[in-house]
């Protein structure tokens, strides 16, 4: 069994760059793993690196945005105000920080 020493968010891609890199090292993969090694190839479409910058961005223009929502809105990329604001499902967020996000994350 595997000791978990701490944990903090991580994008789907993360999570697919991490798996692969582990599966190429010939470490077997569990079957939970392995599932989610399986997501990871069908809907991480972005590099982590560019997924973590960009919610990185989304957190220091928008503080009230938690790093779950800041996160989870770089990986999707929401295009209409109803999911920013479903994402971020903080009441602290006005129509006009939805729409800087939503021009934020077509930049």
């Amino acid at each position: 069994m595997m000791k978990v020493n701490s944990t903090s968010p991580a994008s789907v891609s993360k999570v697919k760059e991490i798996l692969e890199k582990r599966a190429k090292a010939e470490e077997e993969l569990g079957y939970e793993q392995q599932n989610a090694l399986e997501h990871g190839i069908e809907f991480a479409d972005l590099p982590s690196k560019k997924v973590e910058s960009l919610a990185a961005k989304l957190k220091k223009e928008f503080p009230s945005l938690s790093e779950d929502a800041a996160l989870k809105m770089a990986e999707i990329r929401p295009t209409d105000a109803a999911l920013v604001r479903m994402i971020a499902a903080s009441p602290e967020l006005s129509d006009e920080d939805t729409q800087k996000i939503l021009s934020a994350l077509k930049g």
